[in-house]
């Protein structure tokens, strides 16, 4: 597979790129190269390293807008998970492959899942050729969270596929007891795998670990030996000074959802602190049925302004660095080798079409695409070198829609 993209700007000037298999072999002006694939911009299109999304549920795109405005517990003890047991192997394959559809359209090259039915998920990510990090879930309440389902899933979904990692995905403290946490990051270990882990979501979460364990739960964790680079922990909204300081130094990687973290007004995720520690901090937007979208762009506004009016100060959270965070420090977080656009590097790019209204007048790139833009700025997606998304246009998308479609009619017989 080779793939010559022509007449685009990057750093606002117009350049070529010559992508090899998956990666980025030659940028320049007037590369004459003979490639499989061709795109031209011709000068009215920018190439930017593609979103990744570090934390999402994607098959909870089936209940989008099913149960908005309630509180956290309610929401998920009285409405969700009563339809989630419900759910087939064949619902989260038309769910995932919806969500992706959607990602795909807004600019997303990777994602970091954690859900269950783990083999549908990889089949529909298999087929649509995105980069995702498929988590096996584990929660002691379900023989489908077990530590042996996460083995026997594990050896049979290794080394499949080159764009799909996988990671052992324990859900949280509270659903996981302590031994199958430090199972988790033996097994982990052992394997070079990621550990994807909710943690510190809610007031409440922290209330009970300390009455429980006589600690906060960054503490908890540390002193099971769970924490190092390999761990990736979503909302982590509730951190003191002294869990801060354990992060940094067991240098794991944390996930602001702020539109989730709004929307079942969990708290405000403490980025300034996080930041002045130099942690590596990643954007997610949690599962589309909290959030109710998969569009990173609209995640990348909200992170920025949530953090402004926080500690009212309009200099926190610039435009460039909310966008490196989704991008570049995913990526790092995720170890897919992309996130920047240079020789070497996996290419995982968007094209954007500087013609949209959104993004005129242009005097700033970054600024527009975090502050102005919607996902629908994307005209291209390229993910380990393979075209996804040309002229708005995905492979089966009608498809994907009517069966997802088929599957909500499903979900409305549940509630009756």
């Amino acid at each position: 597979m080779s793939l010559l993209i022509k007449n685009v700007i990057l750093n606002g000037e117009k350049k070529d790129i010559y992508i090899e298999k998956e990666k980025i072999k030659k940028i320049g002006k007037n590369l004459n190269l003979k490639a499989k694939e061709k795109i031209d911009g011709k000068g009215k299109k920018a190439v930017l390293p593609g979103l990744v999304n570090c934390h999402t549920h994607s098959a909870m795109v089936l209940l989008r807008g099913l149960a908005d405005d309630f509180q956290l517990e309610v929401w998920l003890k009285e409405k969700i998970w009563p339809i989630e047991k419900k759910f087939s192997p064949d619902d989260i394959y038309w769910g995932t492959k919806l969500a992706i559809l959607e990602m795909i359209k807004s600019g997303t090259v990777c994602f970091n899942e954690m859900y269950w039915y783990e083999e549908a998920i990889f089949e529909a990510v298999k087929e649509m050729k995105i980069s995702a990090v498929i988590g096996l879930v584990m929660m002691d309440f379900s023989s489908g969270g077990s530590k042996e389902k996460v083995e026997k899933l594990f050896n049979k979904l290794k080394n499949q596929v080159e764009n799909i990692k996988l990671a052992v995905a324990p859900h949280a403290i509270y659903t996981v007891c302590q031994e199958n946490l430090i199972w988790a990051k033996n097994f982990a270990l052992k394997n070079r795998l990621l550990l994807h882990f909710h943690l510190s979501e809610t007031k409440k979460e922290i209330e009970e670990c300390l009455k429980k364990y006589k600690v906060r739960p960054v503490e908890y964790l540390n002193r099971i030996g769970f924490l190092g680079e390999n761990t990736i922990l979503a909302h982590s909204i509730w951190l003191n000074d002294k869990e801060i300081e354990i992060l940094k130094k067991r240098n794991c990687s944390l996930v602001y959802c702020p539109t989730s973290n709004m929307k079942l007004t969990s708290g405000v995720f403490p980025y300034k602190k996080i930041k002045e520690k130099k942690i590596n901090v990643c954007l997610g937007t949690d599962g589309p049925a909290s959030n109710n979208s998969l569009d990173m762009f609209s995640e990348m506004k909200f992170a920025s302004l949530l953090q402004k009016i926080n500690e009212m100060d309009p200099t926190v959270a610039s435009a460039n660095e909310i966008f490196k965070i989704a991008t570049e420090n995913g990526a790092k977080a995720l170890k897919i080798g992309s996130g920047k656009i240079k020789v070497g590097e996996i290419a995982n790019l968007m094209l954007v079409d500087l013609d949209k209204i959104s993004l005129i007048p242009n005097y700033n790139l970054i600024s527009n695409l975090v502050y102005s833009a919607s996902g629908d700025c994307v005209s291209d997606l390229i993910c380990f070198g393979k075209i996804l998304m040309r002229e708005r246009k995905v492979e089966d998308e009608e498809k994907i829609v009517k069966n997802a479609r088929k599957r909500s009619l499903k979900i409305i017989k549940f509630q009756t």
